[in-house]
């Protein structure tokens, strides 16, 4: 398929389609052992030989780009490799074969939903789209809110804040919707409040609900349609599903030796190609299953 240089530099998750305009006047592109420097140069991506620097451009075939909800920890870059070591990302990525990109940053100290594809177009209308994307935030406090302060959050942060759980220590929920990046959280500090916790539970549709901390799930059809929506502008909520795709897929700690992302695809993989009819004669010779609570039984 014929298309613009820098939308086949952005699918294949190199560069934003206006930091590839760049690297395309720079001179860093060649296609077919060619410089091109003009910004309506078109390519085949499927035959033509292109490079960004030292770097072979590859775009995977649509049909196998993959969708998933991850949930950052706190404490972690929502980046693929940290200078200063702290931990990041990439331990969960490793071995997978097609490059994952993360969508919707997280602060170090935030976690909560984050959006990993391998659709470079996609994740970078995403990314040029962020700030009007609605997002949102549940957070615990040192004590509570008074309505006045929350009046105040409500204006200052362009948000809709609500109680989210009662308690000595109450938790909130804010929706929030063309907002500056991170602005809740120093609004917050403004008024004075101790966060103890603060963890995106949607964004662009996706909802986080109960995925534990460190694992991540497939994105049903619909949830990729929605998330194709919010980065055109054209938001709607999403309809639950029962698919399965749309059930945590769990995977041991990137530690281990194949490392976490790839344990995750191959068990969602493999759940797909699994029949019903089969998992009951599996179950019925008595395989081991893990419960929620983590104790194994028969």
């Amino acid at each position: 398929m014929i298309e613009r240089l820098q939308k086949i530099i952005s699918r294949a998750g190199i560069a934003s389609r206006r930091h590839a305009e760049q690297l395309i006047l720079s001179g860093a592109v060649t296609v077919n052992g060619h410089v091109v420097t003009e910004l309506g140069t078109k390519a085949d991506a499927a035959r033509d030989h292109i490079t960004v620097g030292p770097r072979v451009v590859r775009v995977a075939d649509e049909k196998g780009e993959m969708y998933f909800a991850f949930h950052k920890p706190q404490q972690v870059v929502s980046t693929m490799n940290d200078p200063e070591g702290r931990p990041c990302l990439g331990p969960y990525l490793r071995g997978h074969k097609q490059r994952l990109i993360p969508v919707g940053r997280l602060e170090f100290d935030s976690g909560g939903l984050l959006l990993l594809t391998s659709d470079g177009a996609l994740a970078s209308d995403l990314m040029r789209a962020a700030g009007a994307i609605t997002q949102t935030w549940r957070f615990k406090v040192k004590g509570r809110i008074t309505s006045d302060v929350q009046r105040v959050i409500e204006r200052e942060a362009r948000a809709r804040v609500r109680t989210h759980r009662e308690g000595e220590n109450a938790w909130y929920e804010a929706t929030l919707r063309n907002a500056p990046r991170d602005l809740l959280r120093l609004t917050l500090q403004r008024q004075g409040i101790l966060l103890e916790k603060m963890v995106r539970s949607g964004f662009a549709g996706i909802e986080l609900d109960s995925l534990p901390p460190g694992e991540m799930r497939e994105l049903t059809p619909a949830e990729v349609n929605a998330v194709r929506r919010a980065a055109q502008g054209r938001e709607e909520p999403v309809e639950p599903s029962r698919d399965k795709a749309a059930r945590p897929v769990r995977f041991r700690k990137a530690a281990s030796g194949r490392g976490a992302m790839a344990n995750a695809v191959e068990n969602s993989r493999s759940a797909r190609r699994r029949e019903p009819s089969h998992v009951g004669r599996t179950e019925r010779r008595g395989e081991r299953r893990r419960a929620p609570g983590g104790r194994r039984h028969s």
